[in-house]
């Protein structure tokens, strides 16, 4: 088993660690159910890091020339206003990050009431918005208190995996995300992201620049300079049909 823990300058940087780490080190498991089953991935046994200074302009990975790049800083800017900070669903959602961070609706996808024999009850719930609440609690308790976390999902968001679909659009799922730690050192807001399954080739880059836009609007909000952004995840890892792209980006045959 091979652990590994990065420390790196920029997100540019970090992820062209990783996918180096990942290709180098990844094992390779078989998809047995879920997105592209059938195939493998390549997968880290366990992967966390730091990124030191994570504002560095640009977000998005810089590549080589004539190898495109899985995001760029105008569809990070659009992930975060449309993805991290507007809970409105639409018909093709069932939830956003934004559903947890920001506020918003999500039906739970199974609930079994106390009183009831129904384990199929599906309720929908108003979502507090956690983002604000970390601004005025900072303000109001001070920096030194270790309360501010976002938690993204329900225990019974893995029931959603449950439910009856026809094809793969009707597929449901649980968030990838799982929380985002907040913590004020030395007047700067750090942050740490754990999520429970990650693509790193084409989901690292635009999620840890959403992530860093959100820093850095909490950080101004509360009034505080913005630090290091930490993550964690246990099955981070790289798709077989992605294998030539991270290569490229290597510079690798």
């Amino acid at each position: 088993m091979k652990s590994v823990f990065v420390t790196e300058k920029t997100l540019d940087s970090m992820w062209f660690r990783l996918l180096k780490e990942v290709n180098e080190h990844g094992r390779k498991n078989p998809i047995t159910y879920g997105s592209f089953a059938g195939s493998n991935r390549l997968e880290f046994d366990f992967a966390a890091g730091t990124i030191e200074f994570p504002t560095i302009r640009p977000l998005a990975p810089i590549m080589p020339e004539g190898v495109p790049p899985p995001t760029t800083d105008v569809e990070i800017e659009k992930y975060f206003v449309e993805y991290i900070m507007d809970g409105t669903l639409t018909d093709n959602n069932h939830y956003k990050y934004a559903t947890w961070i920001s506020g918003g609706q999500y039906t739970i996808p199974k609930v079994r009431w106390p009183d009831s024999h129904d384990a199929g009850h599906r309720l929908t719930i108003e979502v507090p918005n956690q983002t604000q609440w970390i601004i005025d609690h900072y303000k109001k308790r001070g920096h030194g208190n270790n309360h501010c976390y976002i938690q993204v999902g329900y225990p019974e968001s893995s029931f959603a995996y449950d439910l009856p679909w026809n094809d793969e659009s009707e597929r449901q799922t649980s968030p990838c995300l799982r929380g985002i730690d907040t913590h004020i050192k030395d007047g700067a807001l750090h942050m740490a992201a754990t999520f429970r399954s990650w693509d790193l080739y084409a989901g690292f880059p635009e999620n840890m620049g959403g992530i860093t836009m959100l820093m850095e609007y909490m950080a101004n909000e509360i009034g505080v300079e913005t630090g290091p952004l930490s993550f964690s995840c246990l099955k981070l890892h790289a798709y077989d049909y992605q294998t030539e792209a991270v290569k490229a980006r290597l510079n690798e045959e």
